[in-house]
């Protein structure tokens, strides 16, 4: 009798182990074809770049950080960027957008945005997805 209910038993393990499994491989494919894009088109990109420096040059860095990824929240903590953007002045001017350029971060094709002083000094912006919307990801000068 234990033979035959231990028989059940997995006949209907294996039963409900198959749709399962099948769901479980069809998630992770799916994951693995559907990668979120490394790169915006340039006019998008461009105009989160733009408004992340325009929040600094006009006094609300805090709200500049609010607005970026995670990975530029974690390189910086938010009250050592507004002391920072205190003590550079090249980033409390108006900057011309000046071009962009593909750079690899991890394998990774990203679009660089650099913009100029008026001293002709760099300040490039690289923007990463992150929540269904484009951020600014990295800022260095």
């Amino acid at each position: 009798m234990s033979d035959t209910t231990t028989a059940s038993w997995t006949k209907y393990l294996a039963i409900a182990a198959a749709p399962l499994a099948l769901i479980v491989a069809g998630y992770f494919g799916l994951k693995m074809f559907h990668k979120p894009p490394t790169q915006p088109s340039i006019d998008v990109g461009r105009t989160v770049a733009e408004e992340f420096l325009a929040s600094v040059r006009t006094g609300n860095p805090g709200k500049a950080w609010d607005a970026s990824t995670a990975e530029f929240k974690s390189i910086e903590g938010r009250e050592s960027f507004v002391r920072k953007v205190r003590a550079t002045p090249i980033l409390r001017e108006p900057l011309q957008f000046n071009s962009s350029q593909q750079v690899m971060l991890q394998d990774e094709p990203r679009t660089e945005y650099l913009f100029q002083s008026s001293q002709a000094k760099l300040v490039r912006v690289l923007i990463g997805y992150e929540q269904g919307s484009w951020k600014v990801d990295r800022l260095t000068m």
